[in-house]
């Protein structure tokens, strides 16, 4: 299992918790996870609100850069193939370019066997550090 370092009171663990995002594996360019989707990241009409979609991608992109230091988000483009409903979504992550201080990522989201979501991410390493 994955270690990883997070504020400890803030949206991205309330996405982890509620999700109950787990990272099955990973290595220094890539990670495959598990999240759901529930009750509470629906919307009126029974599907994963979106912007549930690119937090969850978000939080991911930041685990799989994890470096010394804390790792902002710079900017990101999402693609929505179709919706997300209640259940498992199984995650695939991947660096595509790790530069000094810029990583670009790609985040896939897969619900029955099938690609639901895309997203890249640039990540910045700020290379400052957690202080308590």
């Amino acid at each position: 299992m994955a270690t990883y370092r997070r504020i400890d009171d803030g949206l991205d663990l309330r996405l982890i918790e509620d999700s109950k995002l787990e990272i099955l594996e990973q290595d220094e360019e890539s990670l495959k996870a598990r999240w759901h989707v529930w009750d509470g990241a629906l919307n009126s009409i029974g599907t994963c609100q979106g912007m549930i979609h690119f937090g969850m991608a978000d939080v991911i992109a930041a685990i799989l850069c994890d470096r010394e230091g804390i790792v902002v988000t710079k900017d990101a483009s999402c693609f929505y193939h179709r919706p997300l409903y209640k259940g498992d979504v199984k995650v695939e992550a991947f660096i595509g370019k790790n530069g000094k201080s810029n990583i670009i990522t790609e985040i896939l989201f897969y619900q029955e066997g099938v690609l639901s979501f895309q997203s890249i991410f640039t990540m910045h390493a700020t290379r400052k550090t957690y202080s308590k």
